[in-house]
């Protein structure tokens, strides 16, 4: 690959915070306070509110598993020297996904007794994990983007945790179809769950490798 190629990370960078920032800003706006039905006493607006503990959850799960992919992101550009075209481009894949989670959060908080609605939240998430996992093969599979120094130790840790999110996805669209689309999202608590033991294992790895 010629220099020519192979752009500053800078910009990429930029444009993934913004579409992040705007997704995490625009998941709150699915929670429509309009949409309470005016109490006639305190007790009544205490039931109403209760009611859209489902729709705060959901938004709460959308924004954290968010986040973990903001951070997933950045620590992959920490090991990143250059990205080219065919990269930006599966950011820019994966940033259209991101766009999409405000509206299949929405989706599911308001209509999360059918199958089709979770199944809509988790194939989005799943979608972007892969892209990605997609993305992270592609720069390690480019020895001129990546730095010099990132290990096959390093590769194979964040290559695993890449996996938490869509292995998850899968789990919560089968239960949902299967068993209950009610319950089926709380699977995603499982993620940060996955990624704690696979950087124990890793840990555990690098210390049996110095001794």
């Amino acid at each position: 690959m010629s220099k020519n190629e192979m752009l500053g990370k800078g910009r990429t960078e930029a444009l993934t915070d913004g579409i992040f920032a705007i997704a995490l800003t625009l998941g709150v706006l699915s929670i429509d306070i309009s949409k309470l039905p005016k109490p006639s006493n305190g007790s009544d607006m205490y039931f109403s509110l209760i009611s859209f503990l489902p729709q705060i959850l959901y938004y709460a799960i959308a924004f954290f598993i968010l986040i973990s992919f903001w951070i997933a992101h950045h620590r992959i550009m920490e090991k990143v020297r250059y990205v080219d075209s065919v990269f930006n481009w599966i950011n820019v894949a994966v940033l259209f996904f991101v766009a999409l989670v405000p509206f299949t959060t929405d989706l599911m908080g308001y209509y999360d007794e059918y199958p089709l609605a979770v199944e809509a939240f988790s194939a989005n998430l799943l979608i972007i994990g892969v892209l990605q996992m997609a993305g992270w093969l592609y720069i390690t599979s480019k020895k001129e983007l990546l730095k010099e120094d990132t290990d096959s130790e390093v590769i194979l840790e964040y290559s695993l945790r890449s996996l938490s999110c869509p292995a998850v996805a899968v789990i919560v669209i089968i239960y949902a179809y299967f068993v209950s689309p009610s319950h089926a999202a709380y699977f995603f608590f499982l993620i940060p769950v996955f990624k704690i033991l696979t950087k124990k294992a890793f840990s555990g790895r690098k210390i049996k490798n110095q001794n």
